[in-house]
């Protein structure tokens, strides 16, 4: 059984791998999408938030 600890650094870890994904694919991108702007943000909040 996972300690709530150990929850939020796998919850903190799936949102930087998530936050990379989002940073290369709006690097390839021509034109940036405002939502993937928009999900960045909130990804990079949350992040913050759980490192806090």
């Amino acid at each position: 059984m996972m300690t709530n600890y150990e929850k939020i650094k796998t919850a903190r870890r799936d949102l930087e791998k998530l936050r990379a994904e989002l940073i290369a694919s709006l690097n390839t991108q021509k034109d940036r999408d405002p939502d993937l702007l928009i999900l960045h943000e909130r990804v990079s909040k949350a992040i913050n938030a759980l490192s806090a």
